[in-house]
């Protein structure tokens, strides 16, 4: 197996509207860090993966499409598109559904996966990979809980090593990047960078994705709202992550294989489930109100989707692909941590990466309590439990046919 990686500025324009705030009045006032498009490919003789993440609040699939193509000219046979889900980066048309991507996004998002893919697909090497399993203890807690005690939060490493030296890493992080707050105007990798600072050296280069972030965050245990914590927290995650271990050698990597794909239909919510969360009583008061409001804004999303009255089904593709004994999925939405977790127990060495390849929104658990994240999705109630079975189809074949993952927990 060969690896490469490559990296490019996601240019702004000042003025554009921003996402991922729903109470957001703001146009781009600047650039707090860069956004980045980070790729990485994974080649032999048969196929070639590239794996694209964007700072980007969401990827929709006609974006994923432009940059599919695009690749295709530098030799890609096929490749994922995923965003970070950060909130300081332009709006990418990311409703409850997906939405059409603003042209001038999408070409922007295009010339920076390929400028970075070119460059992936020039240094790549004779490499190997492992994965490991880091818990950060505190980090960050359920969303729209009032009061919420800290979680150890689960982030994957998959280590690339040539020779006997980590030259890159592959971390996922199920935590939403949301530090900096909506009136901030300045676009920013936000948390995913803070991560990818921390981490990078002068030998090795860092790509930071959001795992199954859907219903945590930093909201109840972060210190402050500005770079500063982003980078005190991505400090801390980088020291729990320490110093990955190389490949520890021998054998020969399996073939690069195409991911495997599953086609999922999800109901649209009903009109008795739309009813039943408009009648929703708010949570308790947790002080500031952020959570009040947060519910609120989730309402009046319910309210929107009750008046298009939906009722065709949503498709969408979950994937997954085996590398070197480390199957990665990719889900095109909000995944809720617990059903994350449900798919990385199907087996192991297997990785969940969220905002992949298209976005839906929100896919919580049939029993998750009424909150801005049932409200706001756009699909029945049951709905993250398919995605769960169709993900463990696709793990269980994409690592069909090869020996056990190397993969470590700590």
């Amino acid at each position: 197996m060969r690896v490469g990686h490559g990296v490019a500025v996601l240019d702004v324009v000042p003025g554009e509207p921003m996402g991922g705030y729903a109470d957001r009045a703001q146009g781009v006032g600047g650039v707090l860090d860069p956004l980045e498009v980070h790729a990485v490919t994974f080649a032999d003789a048969g196929h070639r993966f590239a794996l694209v993440v964007a700072d980007l609040v969401c990827v929709n699939v006609d974006a994923v499409a432009r940059v599919r193509t695009a690749l295709r000219t530098v030799g890609v046979d096929s490749c994922w598109v995923v965003a970070t889900h950060t909130h300081a980066s332009p709006e990418a048309g990311c409703g409850p559904g997906g939405a059409a991507t603003p042209p001038h996004v999408a070409g922007r998002l295009e010339a920076a996966s390929l400028a970075a893919a070119r460059s992936a697909v020039a240094t790549e090497q004779a490499a190997r990979l492992s994965s490991a399993r880091t818990l950060v203890p505190g980090l960050a807690s359920r969303r729209n809980v009032a009061d919420p005690p800290p979680l150890d939060i689960p982030v994957d490493t998959v280590t690339v090593t040539v020779g006997t030296e980590v030259v890159g890493l592959v971390v996922v992080s199920p935590v939403h990047p949301t530090v900096l707050p909506a009136d901030n105007n300045l676009v920013s990798a936000d948390l995913n960078g803070g991560i990818r600072r921390a981490l990078s050296t002068q030998d090795r280069w860092v790509v930071v994705a959001t795992g199954a972030a859907g219903d945590i965050s930093t909201r109840h245990t972060r210190q402050g709202r500005g770079l500063g914590e982003v980078d005190r927290l991505g400090i801390r995650v980088a020291d729990r992550v320490g110093t990955p271990a190389p490949h520890p050698g021998g054998g020969s990597a399996p073939p690069v294989r195409p991911p495997v794909t599953r086609r999922v239909r999800l109901a649209p919510k009903p009109p008795a489930e739309l009813a039943a969360a408009l009648r929703q009583a708010p949570p308790p008061d947790t002080g500031d109100g952020r959570v009040r409001r947060v519910f609120d804004q989730g309402l009046r999303i319910a309210e929107e989707q009750a008046a298009r009255g939906r009722t065709e089904p949503y498709l969408i593709d979950v994937e997954a692909v085996d590398l070197d004994g480390t199957t990665v999925v990719g889900v095109p939405g909000e995944l809720f941590l617990e059903l994350g977790e449900a798919i990385r127990a199907s087996a192991e060495g297997v990785v969940v990466v969220g905002y992949a390849n298209g976005y839906l929104g929100y896919l919580p658990a049939r029993d998750t309590p009424p909150c801005y994240e049932t409200h706001a999705s756009p699909v029945s109630s049951g709905s993250g439990e398919i995605v769960v079975e169709a993900a463990v189809s696709a793990a269980t074949e994409a690592a069909s046919g090869r020996e056990p993952s190397r993969r470590t927990h700590v």
